[in-house]
């Protein structure tokens, strides 16, 4: 039984605050509201409740609250819910800018297609397919239109007590090699589905451990079977020890000498020489191991350029660079522009950026009825 929503979803559904949604419930200005672990939950059916405050004189308008929930785009805050560390929900008709999230996401194209972009990639999604937006990684999505999407948000403080020792980096797009590894696709997709019953089953239903328990098992074995430092772009792993050192070098490492080291003490290790080492990282990743650092500093630029008003030269050193002309060089070979050409493009004003999001709020009963749930009917009962 699908038959009750959270204050958050509720919000998204009316075009008001969380807050408002809120003072609704305890006023009992929504019929059905329920009280669970000091959160409210609304039945599906509700309506939203006629609010006096619109006939006043200086009333907030309906874009002026859309400006000022989208300006937290950048980075998007996101609020959980009921203790959950995720939330899951569905929407059609994305339009979405450049911005970033603090939070692991997970989506699911259920009809239509999406493009999604990401660094100097732009990916179509059809329906069926997966992809995984890494932390604080910047993306922008146009869907068709018509598409309808399964948003999963896992938060940033529960990953890191699952895999606290982890540089967490995921690789997992469809387009980009399901054809090559179904398998691991299926079992995440399975995985998803499950997930997405528990929290679709309401207040009622929903044990918050057994939930925590399979996003702990989702999440092991998603950054295991999609880390892009142990697979880069294909099916075959690097041992543990090359994962340790080069995970650990990617933490830690703030220059080009030190790379260098790292790489030539993890070649001493393994008994072959710097250069053969090299190249086998440069076969997995398609890069060298300095460049893959590069464009990790390049997205952070990205984000400051985006997000604060801060001169290039100053983003330029704050993200590692040793010169300014460094900072131009790779961010055009990842963003296929240049940082001030960038910015210019896609630093909007809070209003333009309120324009540019759009979505419709689906029902999540529906979202779950286009799952393909396999496996999924096991973790209600």
């Amino acid at each position: 039984m699908f038959d009750y929503m959270t204050v958050e979803e509720a919000a998204e559904k009316w075009g008001i605050t969380g807050r408002r949604v809120q003072i609704l419930c305890r006023q009992d200005k929504i019929p059905g509201s329920i009280k669970k672990s000091g959160a409210w939950f609304i039945p599906q059916s509700a309506q939203k409740p006629s609010d006096p405050r619109l006939h006043r004189k200086n009333r907030i308008s309906s874009a002026e609250i859309l400006k000022r929930q989208v300006v937290k785009m950048r980075p998007e805050l996101i609020e959980f819910n009921n203790g959950m560390p995720v939330r899951a929900f569905a929407r059609s008709g994305n339009q979405y800018p450049y911005h970033w999230h603090d939070a692991l996401e997970i989506i699911q194209v259920l009809k239509g297609s999406v493009n999604i972009g990401m660094g100097d990639d732009d990916l179509l999604l059809q329906e069926g397919d997966i992809a995984v937006t890494n932390m604080g990684e910047i993306h922008r999505m146009a869907g068709d239109g018509e598409e309808e999407i399964l948003f999963i948000h896992i938060d940033n403080d529960f990953c890191r007590r699952v895999l606290p020792d982890h540089y967490l980096f995921i690789y997992c797009c469809s387009p980009y090699h399901e054809a090559q590894a179904p398998e691991k696709y299926n079992v995440l997709k399975e995985y998803i589905a499950r997930l997405a019953v528990m929290l679709g089953a309401g207040p009622r239903i929903t044990d918050q451990n057994t939930v925590e328990k399979l996003l702990k098992e989702m999440l092991i074995y998603t950054t295991y079977n999609f880390d892009f430092i142990r697979w880069g772009y294909g099916t075959e792993p690097f041992d543990e020890k090359r994962v340790s050192r080069l995970r650990q070098m990617a933490k830690h490492t703030t220059s080009d000498a030190e790379v260098q080291m790292g790489l030539t003490a993890l070649a001493a290790e393994l008994g072959i020489s710097a250069q053969h080492l090299s190249g086998d990282i440069r076969k997995k990743f398609g890069m060298t191991f300095q460049e893959l650092l590069c464009y990790s500093r390049c997205e952070h630029a990205a984000r400051l350029l985006l997000g604060t008003d801060r001169r290039i030269v100053e983003i330029a050193a704050d993200c590692g660079f040793s010169d300014n002309k460094y900072l131009i060089k790779y961010f055009k070979r990842f963003f296929r522009s240049t940082p001030s050409d960038f910015r210019k493009a896609y630093q909007l004003d809070g209003t333009t950026l309120a324009l540019q999001t759009q979505y419709r709020v689906m029902s999540f009963d529906y979202a779950l009825r286009r799952l393909p749930l396999v496996g999924a009917r096991d973790s209600r009962e």
